[in-house]
């Protein structure tokens, strides 16, 4: 699948919102699937991360989003720890949840070693300001006010600022001269991430 003719970052951007915005129109919310996004998600968002640390892609713009996912933003912790303690508001996960959410991810670690891929993948993620809004509403709906997970998310990724994580890695993914296959090819894992979770 083709989303973009190039990596530079304007076009780059705006082709993740037009995917984010398409997609989020067809997700359907329920307790069970939100329960297997937070095993699929956070555990191993912060294992992508630091994997581009690893291999030196992006240097302290890496750096700093990989403290921010493993230590917090402003004395929250690691973000690991706090989606799976705010989604357990849910009621207590169960076996399924994991297996579906280990299965799901386990398709992102198939890439693992072609990074530019993962930081595709990741800036997308990042993006989705849209997705976390109504991830809020669903959530408010069914009774959970607390917004923290929501909150420290939509501060650490906004899209109005230069700081924000999405922002930060886009630049990487120009900087780093990213191959177009790479990123469609990341582009086109976040849409089936998330369709196999909120789609069925």
């Amino acid at each position: 699948m083709v989303y973009v003719k190039n990596n530079k970052k304007d076009e780059v951007y705006r082709e993740m919102e037009r995917v984010i915005e398409e997609d989020r129109k067809n997700y359907k919310y329920t307790i069970d699937n939100m329960q297997t996004y937070a095993q699929a998600i956070q555990p191993h968002f912060t294992m992508w991360v630091n994997s581009l640390l690893i291999k030196n892609i992006g240097g302290q713009l890496t750096e700093e989003n990989c403290k921010d996912e493993m230590f917090g933003l402003n004395g929250e912790g690691n973000h690991s720890i706090l989606c799976l303690d705010y989604f357990s508001q849910l009621g207590e996960y169960k076996l399924h949840h994991y297996s579906e959410g280990y299965r799901i991810a386990k398709k992102v670690y198939n890439h693992i070693n072609r990074p530019m891929v993962i930081l595709s993948f990741l800036i997308v993620n990042e993006l989705a300001a849209g997705f976390l809004k109504d991830l809020e509403n669903e959530l408010s709906k069914i009774g959970v006010k607390d917004t923290t997970y929501i909150d420290i998310h939509n501060e650490a990724d906004s899209i109005d600022s230069e700081n924000g994580h999405g922002i930060k890695l886009l630049n990487v993914l120009e900087k780093e001269n990213s191959n177009i296959d790479d990123i469609n090819l990341g582009i086109q894992l976040y849409r089936e991430f998330y369709n196999e979770i909120f789609c069925k």
